[in-house]
Order: structure tokens, then C-alpha cells, then sequence
């Protein structure tokens, strides 16, 4: 944790490695990017080895759990990728670097003086986006890590500037308490835009910390599901259970991606016999210690949670529960008809029976505007395109098979909206007969 002096310090010398970076075409910093991406998706590299085991350590799980986490992001963030991905949402790569011919007139992206990143718990790959995300457009970009996170985004940053010295001086990767405030208001004062995930008291209390001149990118609360057709319950239920885990599972269930709810065309009793395998299966992939050595706010919402539906079971109104103190996961059949409701707590998964894969769309959009992601298991392509619109039409931001939730494009608009594009102005040049 570092205090306001040294925050201005800081916050004076980023701005200056920003005026450096901001003289380097823009290709050379994505391919500086790119390398250290390139080293962190080899398992041999020193720095992604150092990497896994201290997120192992931090998460109290073995390393082979890590590796899908990082195997999921790093090996995707290739230079040819990093570059569609600023042409795909930006027209041409060289508007960063100058005016060029777009929309009829010639116009030129400008990158903020400085991007601050407040980041949240969740899955360690997602701060280190935020930072590619700021350096794919030539931002001096300062992430905080949440409280308590793991390190892997100061980890990468070291690797950033071991290849690329003058991008390296252009990311802090420094935090604060909460209770410094003076540090906060040091730090965002000299942001020319903030970027901040967390739940809804966290967005209203960076809402009042960011200047009002500030641009402001938030990424509130959202939530997954799952849906589990009757084709992949009757014909390939072992690679259904295996997908929903896979994607559940991923980081313990701490992003948005991860689905907390599973939606399964199938009767109640059927439903009831997944209960055990999906609880085995999420286990396997993040052995966490058991739920009875978690911190005690944590261990108490879970016991209200899996009590309550211990006695709505018994009454005939609830299913099975799997995984009590001693397991690291929780799974139980749920019956509530109306939008998906999340877990009190991570490594908990609701599944609910439906008659019909159609009726997922009503239910999400009762809860419009805060659904990630729905991951379909079973039946044809042709099956999720005729989802998809009804699921589009309920708030649904991104629809793809399960098991391949944890794994979007650069291209995913992330909340429904473009990732680079909200982080640049635009700037018009007219007055000419054609644009350069």
C-alpha cells in the first residue's frame, strides 16, 4: 500500500512514460504485449511457473488447478489477435497512431493520459486484460488490484517491462486501503478515464470518489447460467456434466462467467441424480479446502443457504443438496420459477428443472441487464441459434456452448458494449476534399 505523496509521485511519472508511449507507433507497443503474452503461455516460462504457484498458495489449491485459468487467456493473446481485435473495434489499428480515412472523414482515436483500473476479486486473468486493454491503445495505465487479490497482474507487468523497458514505465500496478482516501483521490484526480468492476456499493462509491470530468467505464454485478438440453442429458450426459464444470469450476467460480445456475430439460428426479456427479466433477477441477475452513461471514451464508434448502427438500418443495462442510462445493436442485437468483457464496450451483430450453429466456429477463453469459449443452448449432434471439431480446449479453463460457474473444463486448471503443475519443479532421 503506498500514501498520497508517493501516489502523486507515482501518478507524475506515469503521465510522463504516457507523452513517451504516446510517441511509439502503436504496433510496437502490441508486439511488446504480445511477447510477454507469448511467455506467459509457455507452462516452462520462470515468470508464468512463479506465477501458477503463488496463485496456488494465495488460493489454497495445486497448481494443476491454475493452469486452465491461465491456458483459457494467455495463448488467445496473440499479436495478430491483439491487432484485429483494435481494427475489429476501432476501424484501422493506424487511428491510433494518426488520422485516417473512417466513416467518410478522416478522424484519429486518443488514447486517455492516463487509465486507472480499480479492479475486483475474481479470476486473476480479467486484471491483466484490463491492462492489455490499455496498452492495445497506448494508455499509461495504472490497475489496482482489489484487496487481497492475487499478484498476477504486477507478475505480468514485470514481464511487460523486462521486454519493453519504455512500456513497462507506462503501468503501475500499486493499491490503497479503502480508508486512505486522500491516496484514491491522488490517483483518480490525474485519470482522464477510470475503469472499475465491483458490486453495487462499489460502484456508488467510485461514482463519488471520480471527478465528475472523469470518464467513467463500469462493469457492475452480472451473473451466468447454464442450460442442459435433453439431448445432452440423453445422449452425451457425461460431456455435459464435464462441460457445466469445466465452466463453473473455472477460477472457483469467482468471475462472471462462471454459471450459478444450470437449467436442465429434464424431470425433477432426473435432475436430483446430477446432483452428486456435478458436485464431484466441479470439485476435481478446483479442490478447494473444505467449506467448514472457510472465513466465518463466509461459512455462516453458506450454512443459512444449504439449511434452507435442506427444509424446502423436505417439504416437497426443493431437491437434492450435495456437498456439506466437508466439500468444497455445493450443489443442490432448486425449483424457483422466477429469474436466476446466485449463490450467497462461491462454489455453490443451483440446477433447475424446465420443461422446455425456451423457458430460460422468460426467466433471465426478469433479471434484464444482468446476465453475462448462457452456455448451452446438447443438440445442434441450428438448436442454440434458436435461442439465441429470445435470449438476445431478455438482456443475455453473450450466448455460445457450455464449456466454451470462460473462453470469449477479444471481441466480446464485455456488459454489451466495446471494450477499446469506451476507452478513446474520437477526434474529426474536416475541411478537406478527401480525407489523407
Amino acid at each position: 500500500m503506498i500514501g498520497a505523496e508517493e501516489a502523486r509521485s507515482r501518478a507524475a511519472s506515469l503521465r510522463e512514460a504516457g507523452r513517451a508511449l504516446s510517441e511509439r507507433p502503436i504496433s510496437e507497443v502490441v508486439a511488446a504485449v504480445a511477447e510477454a503474452c507469448a511467455r506467459w503461455a509457455d507452462p516452462s516460462d520462470p515468470g508464468r511457473r512463479a506465477g501458477v504457484d503463488a496463485l496456488a498458495d494465495h488460493f489454497g489449491v495445486p497448481p494443476s488447478a491454475v493452469e486452465p485459468v491461465l491456458e483459457a487467456a494467455f495463448p488467445r493473446w496473440s499479436e495478430p489477435a491483439l491487432l484485429d481485435w483494435i481494427e475489429g473495434e476501432l476501424g484501422d489499428v493506424g487511428a491510433l497512431d494518426g488520422f485516417v480515412p473512417l466513416g467518410g472523414t478522416a478522424r484519429r482515436a486518443i488514447p486517455p493520459r492516463i487509465l486507472v483500473v480499480l479492479a475486483a476479486r475474481g479470476v486473476p486473468t480479467t486484471p491483466v486484460a484490463d491492462l492489455l486493454s490499455g496498452l492495445c491503445v497506448g494508455a499509461a495505465t495504472w490497475v489496482k488490484p482489489a484487496s487481497g487479490a492475487d499478484d498476477l497482474v504486477r507478475r505480468f507487468a514485470d514481464t511487460v517491462a523486462e521486454i519493453d523497458p519504455e512500456v513497462g514505465e507506462a503501468v503501475e500496478t500499486a493499491g490503497w486501503s479503502r480508508e486512505r482516501e486522500e491516496v484514491g483521490r491522488a490517483v483518480l484526480g490525474e485519470a482522464e478515464t477510470v475503469v472499475a468492476t465491483g458490486d453495487r456499493s462499489t460502484m456508488e462509491r467510485i461514482r463519488a470518489a471520480v471527478p465528475p470530468e472523469t470518464r467513467l467505464v463500469l462493469h457492475g454485478p452480472r451473473m451466468s447460467v447454464a442450460i442442459l438440453t435433453r439431448e445432452a442429458i440423453d445422449g452425451q450426459r457425461e460431456a455435459a456434466i464435464g462441460a457445466l464444470a469445466d465452466d463453473a469450476a473455472f477460477s472457483g467460480q469467482l468471475g462472471c462467467l462462471s454459471p450459478v445456475v444450470a437449467y436442465v430439460e429434464a424431470p425433477k428426479h432426473a435432475v436430483d441424480e446430477l446432483a452428486a456427479p456435478v458436485r464431484a466433477a466441479c470439485e476435481e477441477r478446483w479442490p478447494a479446502p473444505a467449506r467448514r475452513e472457510a472465513d466465518a461471514a463466509e461459512r455462516a451464508k453458506w450454512a443459512e443457504w444449504t439449511t434452507l434448502a435442506s427444509v424446502e427438500a423436505a417439504a416437497g418443495a426443493g431437491g437434492a443438496v450435495a456437498g456439506g462442510a466437508d466439500a468444497a462445493w455445493t450443489v443442490r436442485v432448486g425449483s424457483g420459477g422466477g429469474a436466476p437468483e446466485p449463490p450467497p457464496v462461491p462454489r455453490a450451483l443451483v440446477l433447475v428443472p424446465v420443461d422446455s430450453a425456451e423457458e430460460v429466456a422468460e426467466r433471465c429477463a426478469r433479471r434484464r441487464g444482468g446476465i453475462a453469459t448462457v452456455g448451452v449443452a446438447g443438440g445442434t448449432g441450428e438448436r442454440i441459434e434458436a435461442l439465441a434471439p429470445a435470449l438476445a431480446a431478455a438482456g443475455v449479453e453473450r450466448v455460445c456452448r457450455l464449456g466454451e463460457m470462460q473462453r470469449p474473444p477479444l471481441a466480446w463486448r464485455r456488459d454489451g458494449r466495446p471494450t477499446l471503443g469506451d476507452l478513446v475519443r474520437w477526434v474529426d479532421l474536416e475541411g478537406r476534399e478527401s480525407p489523407p
